[in-house]
């Protein structure tokens, strides 16, 4: 079933940018519009044009993210945790897991899995990641690289077999992306404790600042983070 949701996600990766089909259809709607005259067409046409405006112009993304990152947007301190538990993604989990190692002194580090996008040696996410913490002086005997999975269910598969004990255990990832990995977590009986870093849908601006922030381009960005995860999120539940 593992390689089942890998293959599946490998293929469907690019349609899970919804901007993506919204644009293709759109193309395709215009050119046989000019071909037919056909009035349904025509209103198709400007119904995806609404949605693609909509998407650009308003924070339906940050919203999306929201309701992902909310139950993990103020971070809980814990004791006694002995190992930090990091998912291949954006460079910040890399830096929180140093700064978290630094304050849990005896923890450990525990690297999960390569890059899902590309395989390629040289620029997989665990070569960045063991580049960083040698530049970072960071002690290597506290750092391990587990497993060669390329996606959150592999991720975790990795992380039960390490058999850790859950109530000293640090699951870190990025805000947007922790509600699906406890979910799966779960689904494999594990406790562990989130972390999460890269807070998207954050914003301490007042109603009368948020002009100052509008920007097209991140609002089409953050509703395809927002649209993979609940496909992600959807995609497990039916498969898994």
């Amino acid at each position: 079933m593992n390689n089942f949701y890998f293959f599946l996600s490998k293929i469907l990766n690019p349609l899970l940018n919804p901007l993506n089909i919204l644009f293709l259809f759109l193309i395709v709607l215009g050119f046989s519009y000019l071909k037919s005259k056909n009035k349904l067409i025509f209103k198709i046409f400007i119904l995806n044009i609404t949605i693609i405006t909509l998407i650009a112009f308003l924070p339906l993304g940050k919203y999306g993210l929201n309701y992902l990152e909310k139950d993990f947007q103020n971070q809980k301190q814990y004791k006694n945790i002995s190992n930090i538990l990091v998912l291949p993604g954006a460079d910040s989990r890399i830096i929180a897991s140093v700064n978290l190692a630094n304050f849990y002194k005896k923890s450990k580090i525990y690297y999960i899995g390569l890059n899902f996008y590309n395989d390629e040696k040289n620029s997989s996410y665990d070569v960045r990641a063991r580049n960083f913490y040698e530049n970072m002086n960071f002690d290597m005997n506290r750092v391990k690289f587990v497993g060669t999975s390329k996606n959150t269910i592999e991720n975790l598969t990795e992380i039960e077999n390490l058999k850790l004990k859950d109530s000293e255990t640090i699951l870190l990832t990025s805000a947007y992306h922790m509600k699906r990995s406890i979910m799966i977590a779960k689904k494999k009986n594990l406790n562990l404790l989130p972390y999460a870093v890269d807070i998207a849908s954050k914003d301490n601006k007042n109603l009368l600042n948020t002009y100052k922030s509008f920007d097209v381009v991140n609002n089409m960005i953050k509703f395809n983070l927002f649209f993979r995860e609940i496909i992600g999120i959807f995609a497990f539940k039916i498969f898994y």
